[in-house]
């Protein structure tokens, strides 16, 4: 086998462990007992943080920053896209262009965010290196993944950097892509159990 597409294997297996073994960590904090009675249903609350609650006109920080938002859309959608051909790849099953140019297209919405929060100064202010090497390690992830499809000589360097990305994930804030959804699901479930969501007229 390729020592590289090796190197991917064993740096996936790392990820995935350590992801669950900080996972286990977290619920080793045990359940919250919750003792009022409830003022509404927990299941209608997770489903609105799932579905409606993730909308634009639900938050306000989309309202008042649109662009941010789309590029935000746009960049994840070019990491699944980057991790699409990861899979193809390592499957022998080629990469398809098509997904080359949403990767490419990610990587650019991800250069726009890095650049907001370099020159905007209120947002470097609350950033922290975590912030940085994030940014920087995702979206390389895409932009070679992308650049792959069309030049295949840069397969290499493409895999070195899926290797880098994967032993970091579990360190910094790109874990959020294991934690999203169950604190997604416990926003849902306490404040629907309390009546605040899905909001009323």
């Amino acid at each position: 086998m390729n020592p590289l597409l090796a190197g991917v294997m064993l740096a996936t297996i790392w990820c995935a462990g350590a992801l669950v073994v900080l996972y286990m960590r977290t619920k080793a904090f045990g359940v919250r007992q919750l003792h009022s009675r409830p003022a509404g249903d927990a299941r209608a609350g997770v489903r609105y943080a799932f579905t409606q609650g993730m909308a634009p006109q639900a938050k306000e920080s989309v309202r008042m920053n649109p662009l941010s938002y789309l590029a935000g859309m746009l960049y994840h959608t070019g990491i699944f896209a980057g991790l699409a051909l990861l899979g193809l790849k390592l499957s022998g099953l080629g990469t398809p262009r098509v997904l080359g140019i949403v990767a490419l297209l990610g990587a650019t919405g991800g250069i726009a965010l890095l650049g907001k929060r370099m020159f905007k100064a209120h947002l470097r202010g609350i950033s922290c290196p975590d912030d940085f090497v994030s940014n920087l390690l995702a979206t390389g992830f895409a932009a070679l993944a992308g650049i792959t499809c069309f030049l295949p000589s840069f397969a290499s360097l493409w895999l070195i950097e899926t290797i880098a990305l994967l032993i970091y994930a579990p360190l910094g804030k790109i874990r959020h892509c294991l934690f999203f959804f169950p604190t997604r699901y416990h926003f849902g479930a306490f404040f629907g159990r309390r009546g605040v969501l899905p909001p009323t007229a």
